[in-house]
């Protein structure tokens, strides 16, 4: 005659913290931008460790959407921190986050492709050019930037479902 109590689902804003720190890392840190020209690899990894790191921590099964879900809100406010971050370094020390990647890649479209080279050239000039943003402009471009990430954070989340249960499977085969 007692109540069934459904025990709670462990909190995520450890795991949600993480995955955005990371995502901030990997759009902060010189070069290692560069591992999003990848099919955005860095924003597909940092939602694949928060659904990782969720899931072995606290020894739970997670569906895919609850996955996706965990993956992408971890890559809303990554992305969000990491326009911040930027706007920040930008500000107070002058330092573009990323744009030694981008120079990096430009250089080698320009060795490829003389013929754009100037192409090429003006939009690093565009880019590496002194910003005037007013705080709309910067909560606008947090938003847009966290909305954008947050599909490629998810389906990193997705990823990590997928190969967990993958795994189990085999070693329940074997």
């Amino acid at each position: 005659m007692g109540i069934d109590v459904i025990p709670a689902r462990p909190s995520k804003i450890t795991s949600i913290v993480l995955g955005a720190a990371l995502l901030l890392l990997m759009n902060t840190v010189p070069y290692l931008a560069l591992i999003n020209a990848f099919l955005f690899a860095g924003i597909i990894l940092s939602g694949a460790v928060a659904a990782w790191f969720y899931i072995m921590r606290h020894q739970v099964r997670l569906g895919y959407a609850e996955a996706f879900v965990l993956g992408g809100v971890s890559g809303f406010f990554g992305g969000a921190l990491s326009v911040l971050a930027g706007f920040l370094l930008e500000t107070w020390f002058g330092y573009v986050p990323g744009l030694e990647s981008l120079r990096l890649l430009a250089n080698w479209a320009i060795s490829m492709d003389s013929g754009n080279a100037e192409t090429f050239r003006q939009m690093l000039a565009l880019v590496s050019a002194p910003k005037d943003l007013s705080l709309v402009d910067l909560m606008i471009s947090m938003l847009f930037t966290g909305i954008f990430y947050a599909p490629f954070s998810g389906i990193g989340g997705r990823l990590t479902v997928f190969i967990l249960k993958r795994k189990a499977k085999k070693s329940v085969n074997t």
